[in-house]
């Protein structure tokens, strides 16, 4: 059964058994599916780069942070529509508060409260978790007729992680770097497409050519046709390397100064002087 309404603590106690909501990498299973729930923009269901497994975002704002997510080098793991485990504690929570836990519609039955993201950080001594709670900033807006109770609901999450000492972060679609996600999500088909995995041993060798035929005034298709011809591969194939590149690094693009666009030169980061 989809998790819109109805739902009977039967069927939660199934949905908790069958591990929605729980798990690690690969094995993870997002408590929400697209399908289940009526998105809050454009759904997405993508490939994860980290996981290699589908990830399941109900709006474009959660797929803008997930992009982020899956560029920060320090992110190992991504978790989406993260179950708040055991049930009951978000209910003692909210009593706690004297907040009224939300139910499924059109029941009594307490809903599995879930998290947007949750990340596993790399850190010095062990990974860490950091967890995204993400949101239209006009939900949040107190003329906005129905903020109070969003935010109640905020603040029964928010207390379940601090519990735990993990850090909450409430992210808004104001904060996100709109351009750098546009070009996350531009150049992200590159990384997906397998067909392309045989360039990676020149991932290297691409970026030496690249910044040496760079120049501030030189766009885009000029730099892939020079360095196609340099490395002997079609002019799609180094746009393939050119966002493998930047995606992993490799190549240091300004991903905030502009959207990327052909015909229109690219900031390369850390060179003060123009190629010959």
């Amino acid at each position: 059964m989809r998790k819109r309404g109805g739902a009977t603590p039967e069927n939660v106690a199934a949905w908790i058994r069958r591990g929605d909501g729980q798990g690690e990498g690969r094995n993870f299973r997002p408590f929400f599916h697209v399908r289940d729930v009526p998105s809050r923009g454009r759904s997405h269901i993508v490939v994860g780069l980290r996981t290699g497994r589908a990830h399941h975002y109900l709006s474009d704002i959660e797929f803008g942070y997930h992009l982020l997510a899956e560029f920060a080098s320090e992110v190992i793991d991504i978790r989406e529509q993260f179950a708040l485990l055991p049930w009951e504690e978000t209910q003692s929570i909210a009593s706690d508060l004297r907040i009224k836990h939300p139910v499924y519609p059109g029941t009594h039955t307490p809903i599995v409260m879930t998290s947007d993201l949750v990340l596993t950080v790399a850190d010095s001594s062990k990974p860490r978790l950091c967890v995204l709670c993400v949101k239209p900033a006009s939900q949040l807006d107190p003329k906005n007729g129905g903020s109070r109770r969003i935010l109640e609901k905020l603040w029964i999450e928010k207390e379940y992680w601090t519990s735990r000492n993990i850090l909450w972060a409430l992210c808004t679609d104001q904060m996100l770097p709109k351009t750098r996600v546009r070009n996350l999500d531009l150049l992200r088909p590159a990384m997906v497409g397998k067909e392309f995995d045989w360039l990676n041993p020149k991932l290297s060798e691409f970026a030496s050519v690249f910044a040496d035929s760079w120049s501030e005034h030189r766009s885009l298709n000029e730099l892939l046709a020079a360095t196609s011809r340099e490395l002997g591969i079609r002019i799609n194939e180094a746009f393939a390397l050119f966002a493998r590149s930047v995606w992993l690094r490799v190549l240091p693009i300004n991903l905030d100064a502009a959207v990327i666009s052909h015909t229109f030169p690219v900031i390369l980061e850390n060179t003060h002087t123009e190629a010959a």
